[in-house]
């Protein structure tokens, strides 16, 4: 009875926490729509000759912890193929950790507080794994898709359009990653900005060798003069070609990377099939503290061994 009321209490601060926050979330977003009405109202009806002084924002360092969080995490989740809003992470959040901290408790038998602990390390490493995960795979497909883009682009410049319109036919032809990316480039372009200095963005927001190659290679034909369409061309052949070669190395280092993956399932495999086999044989590993600190040591050992493979059959091309 006692652990029920606990985990009742715990689940009711939780969900107070989460509400609060999205209260700040939502109040966040009604003041952004209030000053861009603001800002349309009194650009409306401003005189042309009047000088506005400029107000003070608010900078990242000035504001909150919690802010800067939610920023993050929206800034993460635009760069990610997870579809998801800061709410609905909230609530699949507050829905997780509840349901992992009732098992924790009521299922596994563990104290309150050490269930509360070990549930959001839990959470927050699954969490980030796939935050990271999705990540890897949004910057994976935008660098898959990023020589045909070029390609459009190209000869969008050599049939006579501008530079607007020849991004433009690439938001057409091209969906996904590049898509998105290359809309925020044509958008900020339309605003005013230079192809370099919007093509610099790109490569702050991904920060990817592909993306660095395409601002610098931009960034010098606009100082130094040249031919664009001939400096696109010849960089969607060089990513083809870097392409290629990744695939050839991926290839290569598949019998390292299949090894890496038996090597470091063989112990566990083996622990399932003696626990099947005589279950009180491995009973000392977690019963007596000696063989506690044993199996400790020993999945430390694991993890680093399965790093040192992973890093052995890693080829950066």
């Amino acid at each position: 009875m006692s652990a029920f009321i606990i985990l009742a209490a715990t689940g009711l601060v939780v969900n107070i926490g989460l509400v609060l926050l999205a209260a700040v979330l939502a109040d966040r977003h009604r003041r952004r729509h209030l000053a861009r009405l603001q800002r349309a109202a009194t650009g409306t009806a401003r005189p042309a000759l009047v000088v506005v002084k400029p107000r003070n924002r608010p900078t990242p360092e000035d504001a909150g912890p919690l802010q800067r969080a939610v920023a993050l995490l929206e800034r993460f989740l635009d760069q990610s193929t997870l579809r998801l809003t800061v709410q609905e992470i909230i609530l699949h959040s507050m829905i997780v950790v509840l349901g992992l901290y009732a098992v924790s408790v009521l299922l596994l038998g563990l104290s309150p507080l050490g269930a509360l602990v070990a549930t959001l390390v839990v959470y927050a490493a699954v969490f980030a794994l796939v935050l990271r995960i999705a990540r890897a795979r949004y910057r994976a497909a935008f660098v898959a898709q990023l020589p045909e883009a070029l390609d459009i682009f190209a000869r969008g410049l050599r049939a006579g359009r501008p530079i607007t319109d020849s991004l433009a036919v690439v938001l057409d032809n091209i969906s996904g990653p590049v898509q998105r990316e290359f809309a925020r480039c044509h958008n900020e372009i339309r605003m005013g900005h230079s192809l370099p200095d919007s093509f610099e963005r790109l490569s702050q927001r991904l920060p990817l060798p592909e993306i660095v190659f395409f601002s610098v290679a931009t960034t010098l034909q606009a100082e130094t003069g040249g031919n664009l369409i001939e400096t696109l061309e010849s960089l969607a052949s060089q990513l083809r070609e870097r392409r290629k070669l990744r695939k050839k190395a991926h290839a290569l280092s598949s019998e390292a990377r299949a090894s890496a993956v038996i090597l470091a399932g063989l112990p566990f495999a083996v622990a399932v099939a003696l626990a099947l086999l005589n279950a009180g044989y491995l009973e000392p590993l977690y019963a007596d503290p000696r063989g506690q600190i044993m199996s400790l040591v020993a999945l430390c050992s694991i993890g680093l061994g399965i790093y040192v493979m992973i890093r052995m059959g890693k080829l950066n091309v």
